[in-house]
């Protein structure tokens, strides 16, 4: 059945070339004026129109069937693992293509993504063979053990192997140019069409595509054990999850600023560490959700579930971490850091004091602004925390807040101040010396006086808020240790 459904999707790629070759000759020679206007009132005025979509049509069949066939892809961002650099790790790929009786990888790429994948930059739709490679994700190296590390990378060696046919892989391969094609037409008519036919297509070449999913989990099984294979399905969704989640919460913010932690790899194990529970549970949320309609992998928790049907084997275990199959990991790490993320200019810094200098920079940005406003209020070159309380006292507050966001209406400006006038504490308290931010990988940081008791944001504001209550505000302030007079860091110029 896999293999008459591989025949039929072949054909179909054929009729997809005919259909879409047809629209091109048929409006093309609309557009061109052949034939005659249907009713004589001006219907040529479109033809131009017309023959530009044949053109596009034609442009995306021959530039992305071209792209496909025959440019190879681009090799992946990364670094080379040498088999001096991790004898053991080849030893182990070199034993899995042998045992799938596919050939031996030409090189392992360490890559900063959470996956793990062996690919062959062939051409033709895999009838011409190209430099074939093991794409390794390093948060994942990092967070497998060689039990799960062996039955992914199984896996996908079965892809190459000979249970995967010349007519399966064609039909496979074919698919994923049709679905390229559909998704990358600009003109809405045309790809509504193309598209329908490219989901008929994808309906019947997706049974062809998820046996050859399963078939590679049975030989993962058949190699590593239904439980490292299990295991490392689980493993790799979270810790995908868990990458994407540092990356975008902690990693991001810094390096827009232009800072970089000095391990990042090691704080993505830190930050694993300590959230790995909520992480899971994130990660079954997220893949829960509907995959796209051109996806040619079952959901990793079908994957799962199947696998409960796959008898097992017994296996030698080996759960070692699998970062031992890169004896100087952290050298590593460090140069693929370096090669990917780091720029001329990037200050990097340790996590405990990387997350207090973004602290303190986007309270110093709120602060900045505050200032400049009051200065302007004021008449003064600058400004700091004692002309603000002044300002505050003589119930200048809507004064400041539409000096600050002009734009804004009443409750928004309010809003607007108050962040503001918080960060100027912030600011302030870290200047004076009487508070510090700390690190957390769950929570945002938090700003601490040196008792190690939170500071009092909330309490300041509301004394704040009120000019009865200013001199109380004042007191507290100086109670905690924060100098309410210029400070260099505090006072910028407008």
């Amino acid at each position: 059945m896999t293999s008459l459904r591989a025949v039929l999707s072949i054909a179909m790629l054929i009729g997809f070339y005919v259909l879409a070759l047809g629209l091109v000759v048929a409006l093309g020679a609309y557009g061109l004026g052949y034939g005659t206007d249907w009713d004589g009132s001006g219907t040529a005025i479109f033809r131009p129109f017309i023959a530009g979509a044949a053109l596009t049509l034609l442009f995306t069949l021959v530039f992305i069937t071209g792209r496909v066939l025959l440019v190879r892809p681009p090799l992946p961002a990364g670094i080379r693992l040498t088999s001096e650099q991790a004898p053991e790790l080849w030893r182990i790929v070199r034993d899995l293509a042998r045992r799938a009786a596919a050939d031996e990888p030409d090189e392992i790429r360490l890559v900063a993504g959470a996956h793990a994948e062996v690919t062959d930059s062939s051409r033709l739709l895999g009838l011409i063979p190209g430099r074939r490679r093991v794409v390794l994700g390093l948060p994942l190296l990092r967070a497998y053990t060689v039990d799960q590390l062996r039955a992914v990378l199984a896996h996908e060696f079965a892809h190459f192997s000979r249970w995967h046919t010349t007519t399966v892989l064609l039909a496979h391969n074919g698919r994923n140019m049709v679905v390229e094609i559909a998704r990358h037409l600009p003109i809405f008519l045309l790809r509504g069409l193309l598209t329908g036919f490219a989901r008929l297509h994808v309906a019947v070449e997706e049974p062809v595509s998820w046996q050859m999913e399963q078939q590679a989990d049975r030989y993962a099984v058949a190699v590593a054990g239904r439980d490292a294979m299990v295991s490392g399905l689980h493993e790799m969704r979270m810790v995908a999850t868990g990458w994407n989640e540092y990356l975008v919460h902690h990693v991001n913010p810094a390096y827009e600023r232009g800072h970089l932690p000095e391990d990042l790899f090691g704080g993505f194990d830190a930050y694993l560490a300590e959230c790995r529970k909520e992480i899971q549970e994130r990660s079954v949320e997220v893949v829960s959700a509907e995959p796209a309609w051109w996806s040619s992998h079952p959901p990793i928790g079908e994957r799962i579930f199947m696998l409960r049907f796959v008898p097992d084997v017994p296996v030698t275990l080996d759960g070692r971490p699998a970062r031992v199959l890169v004896p100087d990991l952290d050298a590593t790490s460090g140069q693929l850091q370096a090669s990917l993320f780091e720029r001329p200019d990037t200050r990097l810094l340790p996590w405990d004091q990387l997350t207090p200098a973004l602290a303190y920079e986007s309270a110093r940005e709120l602060a900045c602004s505050l200032y400049q406003a009051a200065a302007r209020l004021a008449g003064r070159s600058d400004a700091d925390l004692d002309l603000l309380l002044d300002l505050f006292a003589a119930d200048r507050y809507a004064d400041l807040a539409h000096a600050l966001a002009s734009d804004a209406d009443g409750e928004n400006a309010l809003q607007v101040l108050t962040a503001a006038f918080e960060g100027a504490v912030e600011v302030a308290a870290v200047d004076s010396g009487a508070a510090a931010w700390r690190h957390s990988w769950s929570e945002s940081p938090e700003l601490l006086t040196t008792a190690g008791e939170p500071l009092p944001l909330g309490d300041l504001v509301d004394l704040a808020a009120d000019p009865a209550t200013m001199p109380a505000a004042r007191d507290r302030l100086a109670a905690l240790g924060i100098r309410t007079a210029t400070t260099e860091a505090a006072a910028p110029t407008a």
